[in-house]
């Protein structure tokens, strides 16, 4: 089930979050600017750029505006005595990635692989998940650089658990639900992922950097002990992704489409779709669609680009019966590529004889 669709669940009747079993549910988060950030959930797409550093940063915030409503009482519509307003238990995403290529060679000039960074913060009601990986990426050249395949690992931890738990469970002495007020229950544990991308120049007469690749998140499967007296796990399942994308010429040239599809499965697919357009390599906008079973939201994505840095915005239009008690979601994106290539050698010089001073 949706991690999602668990939280307004969880929040409408009292938060009851979890019922001692082991979980395998949608779990990691999504992003509308997925494109930009495919470090966050494929280690192969470090060092995607050549000869340059790049690091992102993006924040989103789901279903903004939404609150827990256990303080109603759900037969009467009235406030309950002694109960509050519950506030800011929407889901909450931070993302950063780093990552860059090492170079090979005798002269160091064409690159082996890569290595990255990638950190996420995600909130979900009383639930936090903290993952930080390493990540490293070994390339194939193919074509002669005209292609390349690339072959990357990550390895970290992640720590789940809650943080400043206020449930107000259905079934008041639930032991497998701490009380409000109990501190924050956290485990950390290895976390491991693989994945292939696949990059070429250009595909056909019209297509140009094309991008195909394949990941799959939480390969060891980790489970949390977040027991307070009864036993109570929750396992991080595995997550497949399948990813791609291209860029093709418009026009004279100045306009670009930049259409990009991401299918994500656990439990059932979801699919993303979008497509955007780039104005003289500076304005960014286009449309995206998410579906989750059903229609799950439509999104309007707007974007600039200076040089090495580029911003973008995103508006997700939610599909879903929430949108009566939420503002939507929103996003925030930005990176910046820093150029980093090894200086060519020195001149050597050449000195006379001492017979010809």
């Amino acid at each position: 089930m949706n991690m999602r669709k668990i939280l307004l669940k969880t929040l409408a009747a009292g938060f009851l979050a979890f019922t001692g079993y082991t979980a395998h549910a949608q779990q990691d988060p999504y992003y509308s600017h997925f494109k930009f950030v495919k470090q966050a959930f494929n280690p192969a797409s470090v060092g995607e750029k050549d000869d340059y550093i790049c690091a992102s940063g993006l924040a989103h915030r789901q279903w903004l505006g939404y609150d827990d409503q256990t303080w109603i009482d759900r037969e009467t519509g009235e406030p309950i005595e002694g109960a509050q307003l519950i506030e800011n238990v929407a889901p909450k995403t931070y993302n950063f990635n780093i990552g860059g290529q090492l170079l090979g060679g005798k002269k160091r000039q064409f690159p082996l692989g890569a290595v990255g960074l990638t950190i996420y913060d995600d909130k979900l009601g009383f639930m936090k998940t903290t993952s930080v990986r390493a990540q490293g990426a070994y390339f194939i050249p193919i074509q002669g650089n005209f292609a390349r395949l690339s072959l990357g690992v990550e390895v970290g931890f992640t720590q789940f658990g809650y943080v400043d738990a206020q449930w107000r469970p259905r079934d008041p002495g639930d032991p497998r639900i701490p009380s409000s007020g109990s501190g924050d229950i956290t485990d950390s544990k290895a976390d491991i992922g693989f994945g292939a991308y696949y990059t070429q120049t250009r595909l056909g007469s019209s297509i140009e950097d094309f991008y195909f690749g394949a990941s799959l998140t939480h390969l060891n499967g980790s489970k949390f002990d977040i027991s307070t007296v009864a036993k109570n796990e929750y396992q991080l399942a595995q997550h497949l992704y399948f990813i791609t994308g291209a860029t093709i010429p418009l026009g004279s040239g100045v306009n670009e489409l930049e259409p990009s599809i991401l299918i994500k499965y656990n439990s059932k697919p979801q699919i993303d779709l979008n497509a955007t357009i780039l104005n003289n390599q500076t304005w960014r906008a286009g449309l995206g669609y998410r579906q989750w079973g059903t229609f799950d939201a439509i999104t309007l994505l707007l974007g600039y680009v200076s040089g090495p840095m580029q911003f973008g915005y995103s508006l997700d239009i939610t599909g879903s019966k929430i949108q009566s008690v939420s503002n939507n979601s929103h996003e925030i994106f930005a990176s910046y590529c820093f150029q980093f290539k090894s200086s060519d050698p020195p001149p050597k010089t050449y000195k006379k004889s001492a017979r010809e001073l």
